[in-house]
């Protein structure tokens, strides 16, 4: 994915590959097309691994002051976990949620969320083990 933007959330550097109002499509395993329409900026956090080997994903709400973390645990459809998605700058669980979802044609990706306190995300991110991908939850 090619970053359109970098930022910095409370102290974490985002790499924004879609920015809001942009788009994404492409044709999944099955061979069905699909089309995303970014409601919120979203990329990964720099200089961490996910479970794909690539930064952990991100969303970002528009509350920029929330210290809560909100860690969907994402799945491949069939309730297998497939990689995680951190929404951050959400007020709420459910608003976390909704946002997660406004961006899939089916609920069946979202696996259990899991809330944390931004300060004590951060500090995992900024570990070793959050570069090396250990540190997520």
């Amino acid at each position: 994915m090619n970053v359109k933007a970098i930022t910095n959330f409370k102290g974490l550097t985002i790499m924004i590959e879609q920015v809001v109002n942009s788009i994404r499509e492409g044709v999944d395993e099955k061979g069905n097309p699909w089309r995303t329409k970014f409601l919120y900026p979203y990329g990964y956090i720099y200089n961490t691994v996910g479970k794909d080997g690539g930064g952990i994903d991100c969303f970002i709400g528009q509350n920029p002051t929330s210290e809560r973390v909100f860690i969907i645990h994402q799945t491949d459809g069939n309730g297998i976990f497939d990689e995680d998605k951190v929404m951050l700058g959400f007020c709420s669980m459910e608003q976390a949620r909704d946002a997660y979802l406004a961006h899939y044609n089916t609920q069946g990706y979202i696996g259990k969320v899991v809330e944390m306190p931004f300060f004590e995300f951060k500090t995992r991110m900024l570990s070793k083990e959050g570069r090396e991908g250990k540190a997520i939850y």
